[in-house]
């Protein structure tokens, strides 16, 4: 396995001292590790593909929340088998979201890409939102406005949470989203929308556990959708989100589906895994058990 991994490494990390030191420990333990760096976004797919052509059997992504989704879609593709590499990660996002749900140690990269090239791989499941496809969490409404609107040098001064709390803070001044879940088998749930978060694992937004249940085996998308809400009621949703299926909850809307459809009156931003995208209308679905990954 040792000359068959590919880093694909964001380019604005590949000049990062700590991000070299990563690299050379690695090869130090004797790990043949090539290294690829795309010439930006649009690029990254045809790098993926390079690599499996050359055979690699484990493709490590080198960035934040955005890299490990477009390395992903590079290799999952539509969908119709499995992909015959897995997936390290090296965490170098803001927030690292995914990584920190996996429990990887994000402040050692040496250890994380020591990880990423030697540990056995999982099987997890991958989450669709149209035809793309996500792993952590795909967010929706006004903090993914925020998140979409924000350039990236502020995120970094700001921090995840800070700017997630920036789109809570806009959710109170505007009028929410309305719209209806479509559930197969199951009749349309009218409702309106701050908020809402559809995780494949638990965290989003600089460390928030959005999807508390999620759990990346168990072929099953967690949708949260925050209702309405004023700023007197976020500590009443802290609580909520501690029992996030409670029949008493006033605020929090909370299930585990298979496959759904968002159908809005107007546009919602989404953010899938960091990708921004705005859709009035949105199929989700699960493909169980379909990717490999190394944690």
């Amino acid at each position: 396995m040792a000359s068959k991994i590919c880093l694909v490494l964001h380019r604005k990390s590949a000049n990062e001292l700590p991000v070299k030191e990563a690299v050379k420990y690695v090869r130090q333990q004797g790990i043949d590790l090539r290294v690829r760096i795309p010439w930006n976004k649009k690029d990254k797919p045809r790098v993926v593909q390079e690599a499996l052509d050359a055979g690699a059997k484990r493709v490590v992504a080198g960035g934040g929340d955005g890299t490990i989704n477009a390395v992903v879609n590079a290799l999952v593709g539509k969908g119709k088998k499995a992909p015959r590499a897995s997936m390290g990660i090296l965490p170098l996002g803001t927030a690292n979201d995914f990584a920190h749900g996996l429990g990887l140690p994000v402040d050692d990269l040496g250890q994380c890409l020591e990880i990423a090239c030697t540990r056995k791989p999982k099987k997890i499941d991958v989450g669709r939102a149209g035809s793309r496809c996500f792993i952590n969490v795909t967010s929706g409404g006004f903090g993914a406005e925020i998140t979409a609107t924000t350039p990236v040098d502020m995120k970094k001064k700001l921090g995840g949470a800070a700017y997630t709390i920036m789109g809570l803070i806009k959710a109170f001044d505007l009028q929410p989203y309305t719209g209806r879940l479509l559930v197969p088998g199951e009749e349309p749930v009218e409702g309106s929308m701050l908020v809402m978060a559809v995780g494949n694992s638990r965290l989003a937004g600089g460390g928030f556990e959005v999807a508390p249940k999620a759990r990346l085996d168990d072929g099953l998308l967690d949708l949260a959708v925050v209702q309405n809400l004023g700023i007197a009621d976020v500590a009443q949703l802290a609580k909520e989100l501690e029992t996030p299926d409670s029949p008493d909850n006033q605020f929090l809307a909370y299930r585990q589906l298979a496959e759904f459809t968002l159908e809005a009156d107007r546009e919602v931003h989404f953010n899938l895994d960091g990708e921004p995208t705005s859709k009035s209308k949105l199929k989700f679905s699960v493909l169980p058990k379909h990717l490999r990954v190394v944690f």
